[in-house]
């Protein structure tokens, strides 16, 4: 009896030990972490060709007004006059007109991104401060909107065609009537065949652009004709996409990263700017490819291309409600998540009471410590549109496994994230 006493009072101790070393570590990491975060108000941001910012959620207010702070931090500091989010590029093309000065209201603009998480109060605020900073200024001095996203026609379609008009009509009245099939409104419930049949003709489209290039630009000009034809290529983009076998998510990454760069080309050739910000998803901006399925993501191949000249940050919140689809009635509407566990960056965030800060991972490598913690796997929040209430019971089906300092360069943390106002004219 005495000899199992003193077993059974050995192996408490030990837990206990084992206990205090956990306790200890856990607030050695808050420790860390706090005296390495600054409010956001507060960042610092270095000078690269390329900065990024994901969003942990699709439908949380505080992740688009963010979108804004930085890019204001960018433009107002830094000279950044080119913004590039995860939308429609030809929607895209609708906005950039709207901030230079077009007619419709921020309201308006907001909807021609394409994408309903963008019909929202918080972007119309963040175009309608793009458009007030460009009535300052003079035209070589503006800011630049861009969508580098492919999966949408209409507005794509409105701009090439509104090109081929004017240089080459009988060329445009043929090709109009073989890209019917072709639409917003049928985008998702198209017949493949249809699809493959539109995409032969998208191709046979852009290879009589190239052969008469040098006619339509005499008749426009390089720029209306690089334009025109990056609006093709986002429609064959989407056709390709719809209308094959190709993986989709790898292949829209890479379309999505091909689209970036050539915004960058674009206007460094034609305004001589040579910066670029750009939002999307968290899966899309980091650089580590974890999403399930996916081989190479668009940070990845930014990343690659650019080195670090590529900066990507990231976002996390402690607990969020927000909007999304639901997976079983496709009714967008609230859902809320409370992030757990005691040493994950959100919760240890949350101990600090702080509302909102920014941690760059470089400057934590003086804390040997916390570094090797930001060097190893955990649960970063990755929410898309369309969720479902149990998904909020099993971390795997909201988060991404990274390793956040090979992920990202930065981090933004909110602690109490709420729903985004959607737009209701």
């Amino acid at each position: 009896m005495k000899r199992k006493l003193l077993i059974t009072l050995s192996l408490f101790i030990v837990l206990s030990v084992l206990t205090g070393f956990q306790s200890a570590s856990a607030n050695t990491l808050q420790q860390s972490l706090q005296s390495n975060l600054v409010p956001v108000s507060k960042m610092e941001l270095p000078a690269k060709t390329i900065i990024g910012f994901g969003e942990a959620t699709h439908g949380n207010k505080q992740f688009t007004t963010l979108k804004l702070d930085i890019f204001k931090h960018l433009v107002e500091k830094q000279g950044y006059r080119v913004f590039a989010i995860e939308g429609d590029f030809g929607g895209g093309q609708k906005v950039n007109e709207y901030i230079l000065g077009g007619s419709g209201t921020a309201q308006d603009a907001a909807k021609a991104i394409g994408f309903t998480i963008y019909q929202t109060e918080e972007m119309a605020a963040l175009l309608s401060w793009m458009r007030s900073f460009n009535e300052k200024r003079d035209a070589k001095d503006q800011i630049h909107f861009y969508g580098f996203d492919m999966q949408r026609y209409d507005h794509n379609k409105n701009g090439l065609f509104s090109f081929l008009k004017k240089v080459d009509p009988t060329l445009a009245t043929k090709y109009e009537k073989l890209l019917t099939n072709l639409n917003d409104k049928t985008v998702y419930d198209q017949k493949t065949a249809l699809v493959q049949e539109a995409l032969s003709h998208i191709r046979s489209l852009m290879e009589q652009m190239k052969q008469h290039q040098s006619v339509y630009i005499a008749k426009s000009s390089m720029k209306e004709y690089e334009l025109a034809f990056a609006f093709a290529e986002s429609i064959k983009q989407n056709a390709t996409l719809r209308g094959t076998n190709t993986n989709y998510g790898n292949t829209r990454d890479r379309y999505m990263a091909e689209k970036v760069m050539w915004i960058l080309s674009f206007e460094k050739k034609q305004y001589g700017h040579n910066n670029l910000f750009i939002a999307g998803h968290n899966g899309h901006i980091e650089k580590t490819s974890t999403t399930a399925g996916m081989t190479t993501c668009m940070g990845a191949h930014l990343a690659k291309a650019l080195g670090d000249q590529y900066y990507a940050i990231g976002s996390e919140f402690y607990e969020s409600t927000f909007l999304a689809n639901d997976a079983s009635t496709n009714e967008r509407k609230a859902f809320t998540v409370k992030n757990s566990g005691k040493d994950r960056l959100a919760v240890l965030f949350a101990q600090t009471g702080m509302a909102d800060a920014f941690l760059d991972f470089s400057k934590a490598k003086h804390h040997a410590d916390f570094y090797t913690y930001l060097n190893k796997a955990q649960s970063i929040s990755a929410i898309g549109d369309v969720f479902s209430g149990w998904y909020g019971k099993m971390e795997k089906m909201y988060t991404l496994q990274m390793i956040p300092a090979k992920a990202f360069d930065a981090i933004i943390f909110v602690r109490t994230a709420t729903p985004s106002v959607m737009i209701t004219n």
